[in-house]
């Protein structure tokens, strides 16, 4: 009776851990669910910034003409700062 009784006990106590386990990957679960809702939204977030930037460089792109010689300085360095954003957004895409 006694090899019973003490079968029982070692059964509960695994219960119990079991269950303490299972508390708490629920809990992981749901913090790392959260966290992936984080993600995604960072994520259409800048998406939508590179590709909003895509459009701008597009935009100054076909306004570079021939004659503007003397802009183009001015241009390349804005599509650097626009390069070197985007450089930034898909950094953050990375993390």
């Amino acid at each position: 009776m006694s090899e019973l009784v003490e079968r029982l006990r070692t059964v509960r106590e695994k219960m119990i851990r079991i269950t303490e386990e299972r508390r708490l990957l629920r809990e992981r679960i749901a913090a790392l669910g959260a966290t992936e809702r984080e993600r995604i939204q960072q994520l259409d977030v800048l998406q939508a910034r590179v590709a909003e930037l895509e459009k701008e460089n597009e935009v100054l792109r076909a306004s570079r003409s021939p004659q503007a010689s003397t802009d183009t300085l001015g241009t390349k360095q804005r599509i650097d700062e626009l390069v070197n954003e985007i450089d930034r957004c898909l950094e953050l895409l990375n993390t």
